[in-house]
C-alpha cells in the first residue's frame, strides 16, 4: 500500500488525490471463495511495513485482536459512500475486505510518524478472514491513532458551539448513517421500550432518534445537543430538545433506560474529554440499563477501559449486509 512521505500537510485535494490511488491498489472485488489460513506460513513472509503521519488519515489505522491468537492490522480505503457522492468526507465508519491488511508485527509513533510492520495477506486470504470476523459481532475493532492538528498537535475537535446546520450536512449525516440505523433497528428489535427514556445527549438533526421511535412509538426520546442550530431543527423529531453540552446534562441521575453516544469520536471530542463525558452521563442510565457507542469516525474510548468503568459489553461490533462491510458498536449494560 502506498504511504504517506510528507513533511508538512498536503492540501485536502492532494489527500484525496493520494487516497484514490491507495483506493486503485488495494481494492478488490470479494469472490465468495474460502482460503485455508496457515497462520505460521503467513507469519513468515517478508514483512511490509506502512508509514503515516499522524496529521494524514492515522485515524484509519484498525487493530483487531484475538484472531487465532494474533493481532490484524487493517487500513480504511475510500468508502463506497464517497465514490457515491452521498458523504463529503473520504472514509466513513465501515470496513471491508479489501481493507486488512495482514498480521501485525509491530507499530511505533515516534514524534509525528507512524509505522506499522506487517505480514501481508494475499487478497482471498483477507477474504477467508473477514468473512469469519463479521459472522462475530464480539470482535473488537480499535483505532490506536488519533488525528492531530499540524501547527498545534493537539487532537481535532468540533467547534465550541457545536456544528451549523444546513441541508448539505443534513443530507450527508443522514447518508453517512444508514447502516448504522439499519443495524439499530435490527439490534433492539425485540427490546421492549414502551414507556421508556431514550437518550441522545448529542442528537444532531434528531432524525436517528426519531427512526428509532418508528419501531418503538411507546418510547419518550430525549435530544440535546451543542448546537442551538441543530435543537431548533430537532424539535420536530425528539419528544423533548434542549441546548446544552452533553458533560452538563440537566437529566437526573438514573433516569435512562437507554442512550445512544454517537460524539465521543474522532475528531468531534479530544480522548481525554470522551472519558470524562462516558463517566458522566453513565450516572444518567439506569442500573441494567444500556448504552450504544458508534459514529462516523472512530469511537475514542477503549474496550478495556470501558470494562472498568462500570459497563459489561454485550456487543462490540456491526455488520451491514448490503455493502458486506463491519463497523464498530458497542453495546454495554450499566452495572
Amino acid at each position: 500500500m502506498q504511504f504517506y512521505d510528507n513533511d508538512s500537510p498536503y492540501s485536502y485535494e492532494d489527500m484525496e488525490k493520494h487516497e484514490i490511488c491507495v483506493y486503485n491498489e488495494t481494492y478488490f472485488e470479494p469472490t465468495a471463495k474460502s482460503s485455508v489460513i496457515n497462520i505460521n506460513a503467513i507469519c513468515k513472509r517478508t514483512l511490509t511495513t506502512f508509514v503515516d503521519r499522524d496529521y494524514n488519515f492515522p485515524q484509519n489505522i484498525f487493530l483487531i485482536n484475538g484472531y487465532k491468537g494474533k493481532t490484524i492490522v487493517g487500513r480504511k480505503i475510500r468508502s463506497i459512500l464517497r465514490i457515491e457522492n452521498k458523504i463529503n468526507a473520504i472514509n466513513c465508519s465501515m470496513i471491508t475486505a479489501p481493507m486488512l491488511l495482514g498480521i501485525l508485527k509491530s507499530k511505533n509513533k515516534t514524534k509525528r510518524k507512524i509505522e506499522i510492520s506487517y505480514f501481508p495477506f494475499n487478497n482471498d486470504e483477507k477474504e477467508t478472514v473477514f468473512n469469519e470476523l463479521k459472522n462475530d459481532r464480539m470482535i473488537d475493532i480499535y483505532y490506536p491513532y488519533r488525528y492531530r492538528e499540524y501547527d498545534t498537535n493537539k487532537e481535532q475537535v468540533s467547534p465550541k458551539t457545536g456544528w451549523s446546520f444546513d441541508t448539505n450536512r443534513k443530507q450527508y449525516l443522514g447518508y453517512g448513517e444508514v447502516h448504522l440505523r439499519d443495524f439499530t433497528n435490527e439490534y433492539f428489535k425485540s427490546y421492549d421500550f414502551n414507556n421508556k427514556k431514550i437518550y441522545d445527549p448529542a442528537c444532531s438533526t434528531g432524525e436517528f432518534l426519531s427512526e428509532f421511535k418508528k419501531r418503538h412509538p411507546n418510547s419518550y426520546t430525549i435530544g440535546h445537543d451543542l448546537s442551538q442550530e441543530m435543537v431548533d431543527y430537532a424539535k420536530d423529531f425528539v419528544d423533548e430538545s434542549y441546548c446544552c453540552n452533553a458533560i452538563n446534562s440537566p437529566l437526573k441521575n438514573s433516569e435512562i433506560d437507554l442512550m445512544f453516544l454517537r460524539f465521543l469520536n474522532s475528531q468531534v471530542v479530544s480522548t481525554k474529554d470522551a472519558s470524562e463525558m462516558f463517566l458522566k452521563l453513565l450516572t444518567k442510565v439506569k442500573k441494567g440499563g444500556l448504552l450504544a457507542a458508534f459514529g462516523h469516525t472512530p469511537f475514542l474510548i477503549s474496550k478495556e477501559w470501558l470494562m472498568k468503568s462500570g459497563v459489561k459489553i454485550v456487543n462490540c461490533s456491526g455488520y451491514d449486509v448490503e455493502r458486506d462491510a463491519i463497523f464498530q458498536y458497542y453495546v454495554m449494560e450499566k452495572k
